[in-house]
């Protein structure tokens, strides 16, 4: 009996599915609102405390006893305080802003590598992850994918702060960033012009900048709301919206703030086939993200 419940389990875990979006950029210029879904390509496995300030929001994918739930991911996410995450709006845009709507449907978890996950789904703290139920999501008032697709997440009660849960405080200064930065999230490990197949862990991988004068030059219009990269080596694919773009040595006064030695400046938002990958320029919205939820 146990080995058919264990078959059965498996079973829906391998072909219950976050509701499908395969929608592709063309160009911002000429969009209809189609993008590919993003995710860690070529990346490698994060190591314990390498990632602190990443969360995973996920979402009930079924019951497998009376108390306990499978929950999958469906976005990344920064912790940027106490409280607060940083993520894409576009996370919560299907079914007509169901879970703008209904966010206490949704679970935040930080220091945890695994994209599934069985538990209670209570507000939890242990030595090694941290459960939070979500009570507000702020959406960029002028969202309209790809564009403003910036959202902040209020959490239950306050993260406890150590080696492996972490804050990382956002960029403020809008400039060109060094060249290599890292991008981490949870999803699929083929690209997405392949078929997908889900990392069952986190993610992380060395990303290549465009300057904001080239990113506009490919784009055809104005990118200085957005961070580009270039897409032969690493690169984001299916999966991993909301999660973090991370660099070092930007110049800008905020880095120094903290002894990280490191800076949010993207939040992963879309792709392109033939062009490039795009962040959110979390600097340009620096105003709107204070106001929504101060900072540290």
């Amino acid at each position: 009996m146990i080995n058919v419940l264990t078959f059965i389990l498996i079973f829906l875990i391998n072909n219950t599915s976050n509701e499908p979006d395969n929608r592709i950029i063309t160009t911002l210029k000429y969009s209809s609102k189609k993008y590919a879904r993003p995710t860690v390509v070529n990346g490698v496995p994060a190591k314990w405390g390498q990632v602190p300030f990443i969360v995973s929001i996920k979402e009930q994918l079924l019951k497998v006893s009376k108390l306990k739930k499978m929950w999958s991911n469906i976005c990344g996410g920064t912790i940027i305080g106490p409280i607060k995450v940083l993520t894409a709006a576009h996370c919560f845009e299907r079914k007509n802003f169901y879970y703008k709507k209904h966010p206490q449907k949704l679970r935040v978890v930080a220091g945890e590598f695994l994209t599934e996950l069985i538990h209670t789904g209570n507000t939890d703290t242990t030595d090694k992850c941290q459960w939070r139920k979500i009570t507000k999501i702020s959406i960029h008032p002028e969202f309209y994918f790809p564009e403003n697709d910036i959202a902040v997440v209020l959490v239950n009660e306050p993260w406890i702060f150590k080696e492996n849960v972490d804050y990382i405080l956002p960029a403020r200064r809008n400039i060109d960033y060094p060249l290599g930065c890292t991008a981490a999230g949870f999803g699929s490990i083929a690209d997405a012009m392949n078929k997908q197949r889900i990392s069952p862990v986190l993610l992380i991988g060395q990303m290549f900048l465009l300057s904001k004068k080239n990113c506009s030059s490919i784009w055809e219009m104005n990118m200085d709301k957005f961070i580009c990269t270039y897409s032969y080596m690493s690169d984001i694919s299916y999966g991993d919206s909301g999660g973090p773009l991370i660099c070092k040595g930007t110049k800008d006064p905020t880095e120094r703030q903290q002894k990280k030695n490191a800076l949010l400046v993207g939040v992963v938002s879309g792709k392109n086939f033939d062009k490039t990958s795009i962040f959110t320029r979390v600097a340009s919205f620096r105003q709107w993200i204070d106001k929504e939820a101060p900072t540290i």
